[in-house]
């Protein structure tokens, strides 16, 4: 039971409450939660709240939302939702709240059959500014004929007279269809499962996009976003009552005098049901189905296809049921040494495996396993050698070991408290949530240990019990596909050619005088000021309490173990409540190497625990690994060390701040961990680079995932590049992470194996012998009682003091980061410039320059500028006006360098400018006291998103490497908090005048006619 409980006996099942009825109330001790939930009677709204002590409370809102024709209705409607409704009447309140809530996650999603608006706060008033604004948003939005224009599709006439369409999601979706992967991926799911909504895509094709009208539009809405069709989610201590008289007071009994004649019956329920089955219920094949299509590439090579065999494994209807399908999943393909994982591996008939392999949870759940880089026709072989390991499978039946490692990842990740891209909350709200969907019961959605235990007895008493299932999923069921994705230039090209005719066909239907009316009437909307008067926001002084500190405080603690050679070797504890799971670091200093080392570290870390040792192989390595641990990687670390008087002294005491690293890591629960050492130990000690075919696998797989990250992540690419000359560590970044490292690894994967295993050997042993740390996150207990056995683990892996780093410039790593030998371009006296081509129907701009640094006077100020830049200015110019899918600013915080960059971007090269143009706007503008506030909130919130116990022990780690001082960072916190609008008018000019210096900007996009100069390809 939860300390609520006497809140929650008023809720029980049968009873009402506030025009509310109970319709169950049951307990989920795996989430330390009770769960209650209700239905509205009158409106037939559905609430879920599971009830605990978690002091970050998330709501979320979701409609069934299908559609059928591949048009983006969808997909355009979350965006269309969020710019403005009845009491909240503004352009876009969306970013108005990014701007000045202290939230710790806002987002919206549109899936294939669903559309969801999650949102969460610690502060109990920010909830509830949030869920106002959302519960406005949805039941009550504007939808005028601009937001339509904005948002979905509009037709648009340059400065040189060339018409194009436009249009937010039409924007986004062309950068979708610019991703190999992302195409090769959907192709399946639309083949598989035929008849159905997901033969579509529901975020759009921007060929048929504009075809959807503002008619279709609005009744898209009226027809799915009520509250009969709405579940809600919440999570956390508000107690329920106050939650739901929030609902009823705002919007329930609003939404009772908007549809007065409205009660709900289970006839209805089941009448929306029904109709949502029937959308997402697919064709069953009687065959199997042979797809053979391209995909966008910038070169023609049919010898790199993608093919996927993928099975509809039928409906999930309960947790037993998934849980059967995620076990068999993990058994099949838990790590490199599974047995089907380890026959596509071996096979030859692929470069490596394909993204997206697993099972993918729609209504019907698919299993999808894959090659990249396959042959041309070989498709059939794929497919050949999937259904003979499968049967060999059956007729050797399942190892034991890999039943055992599958329950070791599935016990982790029950034990495992992690955020992923937001509040864990909103992974569990997902179970419920498809429950509700599908008409499911909510109750049995969750998965839990009871639930494992239930699979794991079946597997123990029933011999053959998981080859059966082998049987039944697989080669018995005839629902399947093989797919073969052929990249293609074509294919661009193609797409292209079908644009231009849909612009011309569309231009015939109109007249140049109506689409120059539409446009001057949307930019006017566009432009028009908003008073967010009405938006509540909180205020700093709420968070400022005399004598007490600001900044949040942490356990880590720096000690020594004897190493090698009796030397002493730096040893961190992170003391946090782990949930029985340890975690062990091991840092070498890669700064011992000399520079041109550096390009091979990014592939040294991919390879170095997924090669083999000792007397393993990398089979048995990763089976191994598996059985007794939650995994052993290996990852790059660099970072700046701000150079303050408060953390002087700390960097004159210690020699291990301010280092490039590479850093093993373990993680492992507590009963294991003497056998998760072992493992640990024999990898760093005995690792083997002899197997040059694993070698160039290797190889092969992180260049084709790096060149796959390209399109979907360019923005990163180009902010990471417009920084690589403003100090040694951004070069460092570039090499290791950005452009630079892709031509590294084109390099490296064509090269012979043997040098690349003779280069990692050589850089084993260098920073092996140039000393490191440990650092272990655990529970104080687990750490006390283990002590003994990690100071033998030190030893046991020979680690010793740490040595002095070799003196690598600034020169030589910028030098390094020259991409195919071209000069570095100038424009506007900016040297630095370049024009990265890429295959791509949109791009992407970056631009960097430096300003005050961490520790300085007015560096808080100006992360509130640009926090204000991102939500308010460049949203409207880049993202509102110009049609981009996002617009960022950002600063790091240490170095002061303010990043700019826009994404999926129709016009990156015209974005570079408006850069410049938000910057002079913003620094003529005057601030008045309540927007002063609302973005000093906005850019706090930043800094108050809880962390998980093992990313609180990853930041002590960092902030003690990088010399980060506690009261640095409280002076900080404060300084914001103290913002005043003066400060911020100042901060902006401030932002000008470092801008008018060298600035380095990186465009990346199409070749096309706004590419102007010189360009470098890009070997994708």
């Amino acid at each position: 039971m939860t300390k609520f409980m006497s809140d929650i006996k008023i809720f029980e099942k049968g009873s009402e409450y506030n025009g509310f009825c109970v319709l169950n109330v049951f307990e989920l001790k795996d989430y330390h939660s009770t769960a209650i939930y209700l239905r509205h009677k009158k409106t037939g709204l559905e609430v879920l709240h599971l009830v605990n002590d978690e002091t970050e409370n998330l709501f979320s809102f979701t409609f069934r939302t299908p559609n059928p024709e591949g048009n983006g209705a969808a997909h355009i409607m979350e965006h269309s939702v969020l710019c403005g409704s009845e009491r909240y009447p503004l352009k876009d309140p969306f970013t108005q709240l990014s701007n000045q809530s202290v939230k710790t996650y806002l987002n919206a999603a549109t899936y294939a059959d669903k559309t969801v608006y999650p949102a969460s706060s610690t502060v109990e008033a920010d909830y509830f500014n949030l869920m106002s604004v959302y519960a406005d948003a949805v039941f009550f939005p504007r939808l005028s004929p601009e937001i339509f224009a904005q948002e979905a599709h509009r037709l648009e006439i340059d400065g040189d007279g060339k018409t194009s369409i436009q249009g937010v999601v039409y924007n986004e979706m062309k950068g979708v269809y610019s991703s190999f992967e992302s195409v090769a991926m959907d192709v399946p799911v639309r083949n598989l499962l035929k008849n159905s909504i997901y033969e579509e895509d529901s975020g759009g094709d921007p060929l048929k996009i504009p075809f959807l009208t503002y008619e279709e539009y609005r009744n898209f809405h009226k027809k799915w976003y009520r509250p009969e069709n709405c579940f809600v989610f919440l999570y956390g201590n508000i107690p329920t009552e106050k939650q739901l008289d929030f609902l009823q007071k705002n919007f329930l009994t609003r939404l009772e005098e908007k549809n007065p004649d409205f009660e709900w019956t289970d006839d209805i329920r089941n009448s929306i049901l029904k109709t949502h089955l029937e959308y997402v219920t697919p064709k069953k094949l009687e065959t199997e189905l042979f797809v053979k299509t391209t995909g966008p590439s910038g070169e023609e090579n049919e010898k790199k296809s993608t093919v996927y065999v993928t099975w509809d494994l039928g409906e999930s209807k309960d947790a037993e049921q998934n849980m059967e399908k995620i076990f068999l999943t993990g058994v099949l393909l838990n790590h490199d040494g599974s047995p089907l994982q380890k026959a596509l591996v071996e096979s030859e008939l692929g470069e490596d495996t394909a993204p997206g392999m697993g099972l993918d949870g729609l209504f019907h759940t698919l299993f999808t396993v894959g090659l990249r880089g396959v042959k041309k026709n070989s498709a059939e072989k794929v497919k050949e050698l999937v259904f003979a390991t499968l049967n060999k499978i059956v007729e050797n039946g399942i190892d034991k070991d890999d039943i055992d490692s599958t329950l070791m990842g599935l016990e982790i990740s029950h034990r495992e408290i992690e955020r992923n891209n937001g509040p864990f909350a909103k992974s569990l709200m997902m179970a419920p949530i498809n429950a509700w969907l599908y008409g499911n019961k909510i109750e049995d959605s969750f998965r839990l240990r009871s639930v494992l235990e239930k699979v794991r007895q079946k597997i123990q008493n029933k011999k053959g019990y998981l080859e059966e299932l082998i049987e039944k999923f697989f080669l018995e069921n005839k629902n399947f596909a093989v797919c073969e994705i052929i990249p293609s230039k074509k294919y661009t090209t193609e797409r292209t050619r079908q644009e231009n005719a849909l612009v011309k066909e569309l231009v015939q239907k109109t007249s140049l005088e109506a689409i120059k009316k539409e446009n001057a009437e949307l930019h006017a909307f566009q432009s028009k000021k908003d008073d967010t008067s009405c938006l509540p926001h909180l205020r700093p002084c709420d968070f400022i309490i005399k004598g007490k500190r600001i900044s949040d405080s942490y356990s880590l603690k720096i000690k020594t173990l004897e190493g090698k050679d009796n030397s002493s070797v730096d040893y961190f504890e992170s003391g946090e409540n782990t949930n029985g799971v340890t975690y062990v670091d091991v840092g070498f200093p890669a700064d011992v190497l000399s520079s041109d080392k550096y390009k091979y570290l990014s592939l040294f870390a991919e390879t170095v625990c997924d090669c083999g040792w000792g007397k393993l192989d990398w089979s048995e390595a990763a089976a191994e690994t598996a059985l007794y641990t939650g995994g052993i990687t290996c990852s790059v670390l660099t970072s700046e060390t701000p150079f303050t008087k408060n953390n002087a002294d700390f960097r004159k005491k210690h020699n291990f701040t301010a280092r490039d690293w590479v850093v093993f890591k373990l993680k492992v629960i507590d009963e294991k961990l003497k056998e998760g050492l072992g493992l640990f130990a024999d990898n760093i000690n005995n690792v083997d680079f002899s197997d040059y075919k694993r070698l160039k696998d290797i190889a092969v797989e992180t260049r084709n995932d790096f060149d796959s990250s390209v399109v979907p992540a360019g923005h990163q690419y180009a902010m990471l590049r417009s920084l690589r000359k403003t100090s040694r560590v951004s070069a460092v970044d570039e090499i290791l992470n950005g452009l630079t490292q892709i031509f590294c690894l084109h390099e490296l994967a064509e090269a012979d194996p043997k040098n690349n295993s003779a280069v990692f050997n050589e850089i084993l042993r260098q920073i092996k012998a140039g000393g490191g740390f440990i650092h272990v996150t655990a529970e104080p207990e687990t750490i006390e009682k283990n002590k003994e056995l990690i100071a033998g683990f030190v030893k046991s892996i020979g680690l010793c003091a740490l040595k002095s780093p070799k003196e690598n410039s600034l020169e030589e790593f910028v030098k390094l980061t020259e991409l195919d030998g071209k000069k570095s371009l100038e424009n506007s006296g900016d040297a630095g410039d370049e024009k990265i081509v890429i295959p791509s129907l949109v791009g992407f701009a970056g631009e960097a320059f430096k300003t005050i640094a961490y520790g300085q006077k007015g560096n808080a100020i100006l992360e509130i500028c640009c926090h204000w830049l991102s939500n308010i200015l460049l949203w409207e110019k880049v993202r509102t006006i110009g049609g981009a899918y996002g617009a960022f600013c950002d600063i790091d915080s240490t170095t002061g360098n303010v990043l700019f960059a826009s994404y999926r971007d129709p016009t990156p090269q015209k974005t570079a400018d408006v850069f410049e143009n938000c910057l002079k706007e913003a620094a003529l503008m005057d601030f008045s006291q309540d927007e002063t506030e609302k973005a000093v909130m906005g850019t706090y919130s930043h800094f108050v998103v809880p962390k998980t116990p093992r990313a609180r022990g990853n930041i002590e780690l960092l902030r003690t490497l990088y010399a980060i001082d506690d009261d640095d960072r409280e002076n900080k916190l404060l300084e914001l908090l103290h913002c005043t609008p003066e400060e911020l008018k100042k901060g902006f000019n401030e932002l000008l005048e470092f801008s008018k210096k060298i600035k380095y900007r990186v465009i990346i996009g199409p070749e096309n006619d706004d590419l102007s100069g010189e360009k470098i390809f890009l070997p994708l």
